[in-house]
């Protein structure tokens, strides 16, 4: 990969929570975990958002606009209404910053160092993505 697309791709940070985390998280509970992560996502004016909840509002807003006659809006439907997914979905979380799911790399490494450094046992799992398509989950061919 050269430089320039190197430089021109954007990151997003996802972590998975326990599940009595992610419940608090969600319902926005005081707690000592809460308060130390989001410490960290102030200083680049970010948030978390549930993935199952991001999920539901997209499909939400598809059928609103009737743009529902695509994969993955098809996909993302199927997702949300399956028992096992719903529930390993509403344990991961997106940081959004400054309203935006994707942004440098350099807020990217930055939140990913700040959140492991935490060394929280309530985070089962935190990986960073970048939006470089053959790098990322496409609708299966069902959907298409």
């Amino acid at each position: 990969m050269s430089k320039e697309n190197h430089t021109s791709l954007l990151f997003q940070i996802r972590i998975d929570l326990a599940e009595e985390t992610a419940i608090e998280i969600r319902n926005k509970v005081d707690s000592i975990f809460s308060n130390n992560i989001n410490n960290i996502l102030k200083k680049v004016k970010a948030e978390l958002v549930c993935q199952y909840d991001a999920f539901k509002k997209f499909v939400l807003e598809c059928e609103e606009e009737n743009e529902v006659d695509n994969a993955l809006y098809k996909w993302t439907k199927d997702t949300i209404e399956n028992k096992f997914k719903k529930q390993k979905y509403l344990k991961s979380f997106t940081v959004y910053v400054e309203g935006e799911q994707l942004y440098k790399k350099k807020i990217a490494d930055f939140l990913e160092y700040e959140i492991k450094k935490l060394n929280e046992k309530k985070i089962i799992k935190i990986n960073k993505y970048n939006s470089d398509p053959k790098n990322n989950p496409q609708p299966p061919k069902k959907y298409l």
